[in-house]
């Protein structure tokens, strides 16, 4: 509420005591990690964020949050594959491949990070080529039961 009045200090002060008193709650935890954003604490909001994260590594909404932590850290690479683990979450793989080639050429990252990039890249184009063969295949698989033959 504080938030939306335009006091983000005062509401990040609020959702520490409530993320101190419900330490599970996800919502306070999405709640809490935008407030320090909007306060410009996005130090304090990725190391917020890691802990969930790697016990969570199937939330979208986490990735989303990450994501744009990275964006106000000026961190371009690990952005954009914050970002690209939010499509590929919600299943969205072309979006994924997208975000990630734009990791890859963000010119920020090290050896490792961009090893990882490229690791994730075959990955979701891989995904994504399966995809479409079983999907053409299911096609086909449906034209030849309705089409009597047994």
């Amino acid at each position: 509420m504080k938030q939306a009045l335009g006091e983000p200090a005062a509401a990040a002060a609020l959702l520490a005591e409530a993320r101190a008193r419900h330490p599970y709650s996800n919502p306070v935890l999405y709640a809490y990690a935008a407030a320090l954003q909007d306060t410009g604490r996005n130090t304090e909001a990725l190391a917020l964020l890691a802990e969930p994260l790697r016990l969570h590594p199937r939330d979208y909404r986490l990735y989303e949050l990450q994501s744009k932590t990275y964006a106000a850290l000026g961190k371009r690479l690990l952005q954009h594959q914050a970002q690209a683990e939010f499509y590929a979450l919600q299943g969205s793989l072309p979006a994924a491949i997208e975000q990630l080639q734009l990791a890859r050429s963000a010119g920020d990252g090290d050896f490792y990070q961009l090893s990882v990039v490229d690791a994730r890249l075959k990955i979701c184009a891989r995904s994504t080529r399966w995809r479409c063969a079983t999907r053409s295949a299911s096609r086909v698989c449906t034209k030849y039961r309705h089409s009597g033959a047994n």
